[in-house]
């Protein structure tokens, strides 16, 4: 391109006019014309900042990545517009990505041309000062997608009405019990959180914080303090207010915030709000997404490892082998099965807060319910347990089922568990980890008879029915409790099906009592015991199957609030890291699918 041409683009541009031309005949020359293909990357997000573009012909795509790694569309620019000028005023990396839409002519100037153009002309250097500030605001909001479905062109209007403040290490920025009208977001550093219960946490790039005292007119429930010198981007409460009322699900999300934060407020909530509709929750249109298969892996593993130690110990003879493979025997359908029902979370609970579970219960509901068994039989003068009766397998029934259900939720209390599914599988890790201890004892007793075949024999056939014992009463009865206490929770509105919902969850526990005590009952026949224990498999997995997919609906319905799908009209996709299947949060460590921006349990960013 001759310099004529450059020099002449240079002087009819908006942004330079008043610079002598002198001045732009020497940038003109300094000036190198670089031509792009389509689909070719002009930046790269994180490269050096050396230079900057103005865009000569053609149009071009700058985008960015979010703090989960998605590729955000920030803005397509054609003739005239200048990219890459953020990083050499702000002395930082390049911030975006800039790729050609078809083919396009660029003019590069590096850092002295800029540097130049910004000495001689006050109003290009002023000018790009307030662009500069408009796109990184701008970037910000796009990448807190808490604002992610509000039009780009409006998102750019609130970027020019959010204020920035500068926040010193050790500074407070809301004492506990004060009220604000403002509404906050972290754009960089870190903030601590800290409650009257000493409960602390961390709020970090993306986080947010004051929806509560906006929304329902609440004082602050935490103190918030800086931990290093950051920055917030602060909103007013009149523009909060107004953007919240022209985008529902923009409500709608922060309303299930404080469902997640604040879920005492909700009453007061509605009030404010004047309308209880933004409050429903409405999952009957909702598609469930498909179950992870990761418990395959484990009954694979398990199972086949199982086989193996049983042929190896019917034919060596062993009796460390015994032992280990008692072990591998007891372990192998209880594993299995948390695994089948931990996958069908779609907000998993950390797996070692359900390892601990099924340790806890085999570690101490197995012992308590035995001695519990023991004194019930001797105050009632009962020298041998008579399964022909159906008091002694309901005695059984209630001090079993109670005895799990008291260390399910001695370690995962209801305010731990927000939904349905997490009292599922934690049901499901206590009840399983009761069996499989259960299970070892029942073996050990067989191996000290010198029966190594009975022993298999009972390993095997335990393994086989273990989906439709204690792993699944529990994790129903669980599920039972946790209606019950969800029920009599404070609400919106008061509800005159509440005493129905309790009705039906305290049916719930009576069904699995009743289950239990008819597996444990000794009948006449032998096939109409089969028969029985067929019908109670059925009625196990029809139970689970209806309250498995209630659980997903609800997971679901607070994963889709919290993260609204938002289509990118990207011309040109830019590769993203799909390595990591989950995304964990950092606040509470749940895993969030891979779509996640925000985590449905504790409201706080994601990040990889």
């Amino acid at each position: 391109m001759p310099v004529t041409d450059v020099f002449q683009f240079l002087r009819e541009h908006p942004l330079l006019r008043g610079v002598p031309d002198s001045e732009l005949e020497i940038v003109a020359r300094l000036i190198e014309p670089i031509y792009i293909s389509d689909g070719e990357s002009l930046l790269i997000e994180g490269d050096a900042s050396t230079d900057c573009f103005f865009i000569h012909t053609g149009s071009v795509q700058v985008s960015s990545r979010n703090l989960v790694g998605n590729t955000l569309l920030l803005a397509e620019l054609g003739p005239g517009s200048l990219v890459g000028e953020m990083g050499l005023l702000q002395h930082e990396r390049r911030s975006a990505s800039v790729t050609a839409i078809h083919d396009v002519i660029a003019l590069r100037l590096e850092r002295q041309s800029f540097e130049l153009l910004a000495k001689v002309s006050p109003l290009f250097h002023e000018s790009l000062l307030y662009t500069v500030r408009i796109r990184m605001l701008h970037r910000k909001l796009r990448k807190a997608s808490i604002w992610s479905v509000i039009p780009d062109a409006e998102l750019r209007g609130l970027a020019e009405v959010i204020t920035t403040r500068k926040v010193a290490k050790g500074e407070t920025i809301l004492e506990m019990g004060a009220r604000a009208d403002q509404f906050f977001m972290v754009s960089s550093g870190r903030f601590e959180a800290r409650r009257k219960d000493r409960k602390k946490s961390l709020l970090l790039e993306g986080d947010f914080f004051g929806e509560e005292l906006l929304l329902a007119d609440l004082p602050s429930e935490y103190t918030l303090t800086a931990l290093e010198d950051s920055e917030l981007m602060v909103l007013g409460k009149e523009e909060f207010l107004s953007i919240l009322g022209c985008y529902a699900p923009i409500l709608k999300q922060f309303c299930e915030i404080i469902r997640i934060r604040h879920p005492h407020a909700l009453p007061k909530l509605a009030n404010e709000l004047h309308t209880e509709q933004q409050l429903a929750v409405d999952t009957a249109a909702a598609f469930v997404p498909k179950a992870r298969e990761r418990w395959i892996d484990s009954l694979l593993w398990l199972g086949g490892g199982f086989l193996v130690l049983s042929l190896l110990a019917l034919f060596l003879n062993n009796h460390i082998l015994h032992v280990v493979t008692l072990l591998a025997g007891g372990l192998v359908g209880p594993v299995t099965f948390v695994a089948y029902m931990r996958d069908h979370q779609l907000l998993g609970i950390k797996q070692t807060q359900v390892s601990l579970l099924f340790a806890a219960s085999g570690i101490f509901a197995v012992p308590v319910a035995f001695l519990l068994e023991r004194v019930w039989f001797m105050n009632n003068a009962v020298s041998t347990i008579d399964y022909s009766q159906l008091g002694a397998p309901l005695a059984i029934s209630l001090i079993e089922e109670g005895a799990k259900l008291v260390i399910c939720f001695l370690f995962a209390r209801p305010k731990r568990m927000p939904f349905l599914m997490d009292a599922l599988v934690f049901g499901a890790a206590a009840g399983m980890g009761f069996a499989a201890i259960e299970s070892m004892l029942y073996g050990w007793s067989h191996l000290e008879q010198a029966s190594s075949l009975g022993m298999l024999s009972m390993l095997w056939i335990r393994a086989l029915l273990s989906p439709f014992g204690h792993g699944a009463w529990t994790a129903i009865a669980a599920a039972g409790v946790w209606l019950i206490v969800s029920a009599l929770r404070p609400r919106t509105r008061k509800s005159d099906k509440r005493a129905w919902k309790v009705f039906g969850a305290a049916m719930l526990v009576l069904i699995v009592i009743t289950l239990h005590a008819l597996w444990d009952f000794q009948f006449g026949s032998s096939m109409v015991t089969v028969g029985v224990m067929v019908a109670i498999g059925c009625m196990d997995v029809v139970l689970l199957f209806i309250l498995i997919r209630a659980g997903r609906k609800e997971e679901l319905h607070s994963f889709t609030t919290m993260n609204p799908y938002v289509q990118e009209q990207l011309r040109h996709h830019v590769p993203e890291d799909t390595a990591a299947g989950e995304l964990y949060c950092g606040s509470c460590g749940s895993a969030s699918p891979r779509s996640a921006r925000y985590c449905a349990r504790c409201g706080h960013a994601l990040r990889i």
